[in-house]
């Protein structure tokens, strides 16, 4: 099968780095392997360098008018970035692993990357704790009450304050629900989008009430009804976090 352009230039910029001794593997991930590349679309590569290298690098190279955007990194760093991927609910290392494509593998090393990011991406992220629980629903009353305050003053911030308490609002509600954590620009095209899901590997939200009252709160363009979808969905996140009430709340904890 004659090779496309991308395919041309990428081996170009691997010769140098098949040759380096340092390198165990190489793994093209995202689009140009998982499918639908764009004009914006760069070709990611990950570099793995033997075990116990004391150098790491990333950069950016264009050839033959493709941006390659490359990480070479040792082996153990990979698994520490699957460890803190977990830490912060995110699935980002282990999706590249399994969805890439072995471009090299010295040893075998890159192999078996990709089965230790098996066992990372189906994990189960631990449950919220009471206290957190109880905090964020406070935290969502009291975005209500600033976002009101901003539509009020009507100074001009209130689309950054909206999508940034959104943002706050979705990323609450995930962790509660004890799901990974959505990339901003991502976000609408896994909640609607099947295809997209299953190509990034992504377990469907369940909440269907919870998925059309958001997708709808980034659509809407009318401030005042921005306002009120927005309190819907802080209330309607309380109500599945155990409800709230502001009068009489309190919360107390151990000043160690």
């Amino acid at each position: 099968m004659k090779q496309q352009m991308w395919e041309i230039a990428l081996d170009k910029f691997l010769k140098g780095w098949k040759k380096n001794p340092d390198v165990s593997g190489i793994i093209l991930a995202g689009s140009y392997v998982t499918g639908n590349p764009t004009k914006n679309s760069d070709l990611d590569i990950q570099i793995i360098l033997r075990r116990g290298c004391e150098w790491r690098e990333r950069g950016n190279k264009i050839v033959d008018g493709f941006l390659m955007e490359y990480f070479a990194n040792p082996s153990e760093r990979i698994m520490g970035y699957l460890e803190d991927d977990e830490k912060r609910r995110r699935r980002i290392e282990s999706h590249m692993l399994i969805t890439g494509k072995i471009m090299f593998d010295r040893d075998g090393e890159v192999k078996k990357l990709k089965d230790v990011a098996k066992t990372y991406l189906y994990k189960s992220f631990d449950k919220m704790p009471e206290s957190k629980v109880e905090l964020n629903k406070y935290h969502l009353w009291d975005m209500m009450d600033n976002l009101e305050e901003v539509y009020e003053r009507k100074l001009g911030d209130f689309s950054y304050v909206y999508f940034n308490f959104l943002r706050n609002l979705f990323d609450v509600y995930m962790e509660y629900l004890a799901q990974p954590d959505y990339s901003e620009n991502k976000t609408i095209r896994f909640l609607l989008d099947k295809k997209d899901r299953a190509k990034y590997k992504i377990q469907e939200l369940k909440d269907k009430k919870f998925s059309n009252l958001f997708v709808g709160a980034m659509k809407e363009v009318n401030d005042k009804r921005r306002l009120d979808i927005f309190n819907k969905l802080a209330k309607y996140v309380q109500n599945k976090m155990g409800g709230f009430e502001i009068n009489g709340w309190k919360f107390r904890s151990s000043a160690k």
